[in-house]
């Protein structure tokens, strides 16, 4: 594969993931809609966030795993049409459950698809490029919080929810037709078994890394699931505003994936621990200055610069120690970013429903600081148990 095809394959799956992140964020732009159009509580409605990511972090390994006999291309490819199908579908979708069907079944094929993207991209560029394809593949979603989920904000607000989904599918589009172009033709299957790829999920040592991107994500998505009616009911933003500060927190959060990519150079275990001990001290400021227009903006915006600057980092860890603890699942480490990401924002969602439940949105943010710290604690663990050594063997030492 030519420099410049190389480069058509990672702008074409970063499209993508624009288009995978569009589909999972959207729904907290709309949320008020939607609360008002099936006559459901607003954490009801929070609940197709929550329910998406549990069906994604559950259903992936089982997605990928099921079509591991198949060429990734044509995997890819079904799963990637299914995600545009469903979207189209939410027309439909009257009742709040048949819409949650929706999303749960959207949610395991947009894990399917991104976790062969990062496989693909991994597999075709040169090894030089592999870090470059994976981020910008990881980027898509930022991109989808700056530019999808405010254009589809807007389109819900001024339009009908369901058209939101509609023009997402439409974008679609575009990115599908490039893939089937571009995309190697000898793409290879998975040739471990489904038990030596599952074993994966299995190994405790998987599963304590795993909880950095868990809890990492839950304490950004337990605000940013409810962060339409902070912006609205807290710190009193005109409804007029709403797209334009979510197109700011977007913006923020592309620089976040810059700031992750310095924080994943080197020993980046205690760049981590810091990193987590500044998002609780940001949480804070927002928890006493969430009915403050202005300050609470800054704290907002703050947090949108780190939302993801945890993900490229995590990724590489996860990669390392699965390829050390189970080398034969070791093609199959590309879901455990996705699934773990996706727990983490089932588990934002869900706590940040309960404090909504027991008082109010203004709840939202302390719970957002209880999760940063123990996601410090995790990695601190993970750092002095089952850090790698440059040789790539595994250290294990007293926690």
């Amino acid at each position: 594969m030519t420099r410049n095809r190389e480069t058509l394959l990672i702008l074409t799956l970063t499209l993508v993931s624009f288009v995978l992140g569009t589909t999972e964020y959207v729904i907290v732009g709309v949320l008020k809609e939607i609360e008002h159009a099936m006559k459901v509580s607003l954490a009801a409605a929070g609940a197709l966030v929550s329910g998406f990511a549990i069906a994604y972090a559950i259903g992936t390994p089982f997605a990928v795993a099921s079509l591991s006999k198949l060429s990734r291309r044509s995997s890819i490819l079904i799963g990637f049409g299914i995600v545009l199908a469903l979207n189209l579908l939410t027309v439909f979708a009257t009742t709040f459950y048949s819409l949650m069907a929706i999303r749960i079944v959207s949610a395991v094929a947009c894990g399917l698809t991104v976790s062969l993207s990062i496989s693909i991209a991994s597999d075709a560029v040169q090894q030089e490029r592999r870090g470059e394809a994976i981020a910008w593949i990881l980027g898509g979603f930022s991109i989808a919080n700056v530019f999808g989920v405010p254009l589809g904000t807007f389109i819900g607000q001024h339009l009908n929810w369901w058209m939101t989904f509609v023009v997402t599918a439409g974008i679609g589009v575009i990115p599908f037709i490039l893939m089937f172009r571009i995309l190697p033709r000898q793409t290879t299957t998975i040739t471990s078994s489904f038990s030596d790829q599952m074993v994966l999920f299995m190994k405790s040592r998987i599963l304590l890394a795993c909880l950095i991107p868990v809890l990492g994500n839950s304490c950004i998505f337990v605000t940013f699931t409810y962060i339409t009616p902070l912006l609205s009911q807290s710190m009193g933003v005109p409804t007029s505003w709403i797209s334009g500060v979510l197109l700011i927190y977007g913006a923020c959060s592309i620089l976040s994936n810059w700031i992750g990519a310095k924080i994943a150079k080197g020993d980046f275990l205690p760049k981590l621990n810091w990193l987590f001990i500044i998002q609780a001290v940001i949480f804070g400021g927002l928890s006493l200055t969430v009915s403050n227009l202005w300050l609470g903006l800054t704290f907002l915006f703050l947090i949108g610069c780190l939302s993801s600057s945890m993900s490229a980092a995590s990724q590489l860890y996860l990669f390392d120690v699965s390829g050390v603890v189970a080398p034969k699942s070791k093609a199959f480490a590309s879901t455990l970013l996705p699934v773990s990401a996706n727990v983490g924002i089932a588990l934002g969602s869900g706590i940040g429903g309960l404090a909504v439940n027991l008082g109010g949105v203004n709840w939202v943010p302390p719970v957002a600081v209880v999760l940063a710290l123990s996601a410090f604690v995790i990695t601190k663990v993970c750092q002095r148990s089952i850090q790698l050594k440059p040789d790539g063997e595994m250290a294990t030492n007293a926690a």
